[in-house]
């Protein structure tokens, strides 16, 4: 009699804590979604222009409440940026601003004032969109020293990932909208890097060009992050056009990625160097680690190795950083990493992110880009600028904010939501405005 009551009582008390421990978890779920939606409400209120206008965000902020930002980035808006707060936005059922976004990258494919051939530049002129004379405006400014007009050599080329990144976008709004538009846009953007970047003497795809028109220089090496992005657009675009070659295209993107495979380490190599296949072993990058586990399916069985060789080589306080230096918290990686534990089945692991997340806002509502005042990212701007020039600063940061607003949604930006196991829902997760 007694090992009966021991049994009912056991049973009760498991049933109290599955109880609990599912009541924490829709807790938890309820807080992250309110955390979208006042990023998602921060990102719209950054949006001026008439309703109905192509508008292109600006990347970063001025820094508390400051007036003014390095005049290269005072009116840069990057195109990867800008994809981000897009789908963020549809994640929202923000739809009215995510199609302004949208309609901007058409605007910018369809009418740049030299190509008309499927590339998107880096970055374009933030603002609602007027194209001038010659098409969609470039970021640049105007230099007292030299009495000129300066532009940017990055911001003017056309970086691979960055491309695709726009195909991304682009199949998104295409399923959230029906609009023919956008599938004809992300079909000519993966044409463009089909033709223009794939390695003429190995599998993948090269890192793009740098500078300016008419002859801007090629990237020979070729990066695991952006051929990643080129394989999750074409598999994307397989589904939706199966008639096209684009699984055959993204093959040799996956092979690329396969080949970038440390399986004596457990993770993967930031990319080849230049002019081979070579992987670069110098360095580390924590998108390269972290995407692959949520784009390409077969990757996923690797969740826990990589993971654990991440915990160690990017792990920091409260978040992760972008390489193996360690010095402190890349706010847009952390929100990618949360994503990833919430897609491998992990949320636990994602808690203490999305409060470290919710700790790192501006007054203005946008997640900052890192928790330091300046982040080493181990990375060049450009092909002849100083090795690892290339930081992040705390400013506030619309790309940080859109993947946070993603990983907080259980959105997969790789695969949309008609691509994932299990569809996140198209009503509004936010409640409507007064």
């Amino acid at each position: 009699m007694h090992e009966v009551w021991r049994g009912l009582v056991a049973s009760l008390l498991a049933a109290l804590l599955l109880s609990i421990a599912i009541g924490t978890a829709k807790a938890d779920d309820t807080e992250t979604k309110q955390l979208a939606c006042s990023m998602c409400d921060a990102l719209a209120a950054r949006m001026t222009g008439e309703p109905e206008q192509p508008f292109v965000f600006r990347s970063y902020e001025p820094a508390n409440g400051g007036s003014a930002l390095h005049p290269s980035l005072e009116n840069t808006g990057f195109t990867y940026d800008n994809a981000l707060v897009m789908m963020a936005l549809y994640g929202c059922q923000r739809k009215a601003e995510a199609r302004r976004v949208a309609d901007a990258l058409v605007v910018a494919l369809e009418t740049d004032r030299r190509y008309n051939d499927g590339r998107l530049r880096n970055a374009y002129r933030s603002g609602p969109v007027i194209p001038g004379k010659d098409g969609m405006l470039l970021p640049g400014y105007w230099s007292t020293a030299s009495n000129s007009w300066v532009e940017d050599g990055y911001q003017v080329g056309t970086a691979t990932g960055s491309t695709a990144w726009g195909a991304l976008a682009m199949l998104m709004a295409y399923e959230e909208t029906n609009q023919q538009a956008y599938l004809d846009a992300a079909r000519k953007i993966m044409t463009w890097i089909h033709r223009n970047t794939a390695d003429p003497k190995n599998v993948g795809y090269l890192g793009g060009f740098f500078g300016h028109e008419p002859t801007p220089e090629r990237m020979t090496w070729k990066s695991t992050e952006h051929n990643l992005d080129i394989y999750a657009a074409d598999s994307w675009l397989a589904r939706l056009d199966p008639g096209g070659d684009w699984a055959y295209q993204g093959d040799s993107a996956l092979q690329f990625l396969k080949a970038m495979w440390n399986e004596a380490e457990g993770r993967f190599y930031i990319g080849s160097a230049p002019d081979s296949n070579a992987p670069n072993v110098a360095m580390s990058g924590l998108d390269a680690e972290l995407w692959p586990l949520i784009a390409v399916p077969e990757f996923k069985s690797k969740a826990g190795r990589v993971m654990e060789w991440t915990d160690v080589n990017h792990g920091v306080d409260g978040g992760y950083d972008f390489n193996s230096d360690r010095d402190g918290i890349w706010l847009e990686g952390t929100a990618q990493a949360a994503l990833v534990f919430r897609e491998i089945g992990r949320p636990e692991r994602a808690e203490p992110l999305f409060a470290t997340i919710a700790k790192q806002r501006a007054p203005n509502g946008l997640v900052y880009a890192t928790a330091n005042e300046q982040l080493t990212t181990g990375l060049q701007v450009g092909p002849n600028s100083a090795p690892g020039d290339f930081k992040y600063y705390r400013l506030p940061h619309v790309g940080a904010t859109g993947w946070a607003v993603l990983a907080a949604l259980g959105i997969n930006p790789f695969v949309g939501r008609n691509g994932q196991a299990t569809t996140s829902s198209k009503d509004s997760p936010c409640p409507p405005k007064s």
